[in-house]
C-alpha cells in the first residue's frame, strides 16, 4: 500500500505541474520610442515618461517587456532603419511582438516651457513570427491639455488602452 500511495502522490503531482505550468506562459513584447522633435537634440524627459509608463502598464498586464534604445528621428527613411533594428532586436531577443511607438512634438505660442508638445503619438505592431505588421494607427487627437503640460499619464494610458486592444485583437 505505501507504494501504491507514493505513485498515487507522485502521479497527482505531476499532472498539476503540467496542469500549472500551461498558465505560466506569457508573450514577450519588445517597444521602441522614436521622438520626432525639430527643437530638440536629445531625447526629452516627456519621450522616457511614455515609454516608462507603457513599459510598467504592460509588465502589470502579465507581459514580459524588453525595449529598444530610444532615438530621434527626422526622416521617413531614418524611422524605417530604426524600425529594422528594432524588430532585429526583438528577434534575437525572442519576443512575440514588437511595438514601435513614434513621437511628434512641436513648439507652438501655447508652450508654456522650454520643451515642446506631444501633438501625435504613430504607432505599429509587428508579429516578429510572421514578420507582419497588424496594426498601424495615429493618434491624433490626444485629450491633453496642451496649456499645462505634462498630463502625460493621461496620454500614455490611452495608447496603452489602443496597443492593448490591439493585440488582444490578435490573440496577444
Amino acid at each position: 500500500m505505501g507504494k501504491l500511495k507514493r505513485l498515487s502522490i507522485l502521479i497527482v503531482l505531476l499532472c498539476s505541474a503540467t496542469f500549472c505550468g500551461s498558465f505560466c506562459f506569457a508573450n514577450q513584447i519588445s517597444f521602441q520610442i522614436v521622438q520626432h522633435d525639430a527643437s530638440l537634440d536629445n531625447l526629452s524627459e516627456d519621450s522616457m515618461v511614455i515609454e516608462d509608463s507603457v513599459l510598467n502598464k504592460f509588465f502589470e498586464y502579465g507581459y514580459i517587456v524588453t525595449n529598444s534604445d530610444a532615438a530621434i528621428s527626422d526622416s521617413e527613411s531614418q524611422d524605417e532603419r530604426l524600425y529594422k533594428i528594432g524588430s532585429g532586436d526583438a528577434f534575437n531577443g525572442y519576443s512575440d511582438y514588437f511595438v514601435q511607438i513614434k513621437l511628434y512634438y512641436e513648439k507652438s505660442s501655447q508652450t508654456t516651457s522650454s520643451s515642446s508638445n506631444l501633438y501625435k503619438i504613430d504607432y505599429s505592431i509587428t508579429n516578429i513570427k510572421t514578420g507582419s505588421k497588424i496594426v498601424h494607427e495615429i493618434l491624433e487627437n490626444l485629450e491633453f491639455d496642451k496649456i499645462k503640460k505634462n498630463n502625460l499619464s493621461k496620454v500614455s494610458n490611452e495608447l496603452v488602452s489602443h496597443i492593448s486592444k490591439a493585440l488582444k485583437a490578435n490573440k496577444a
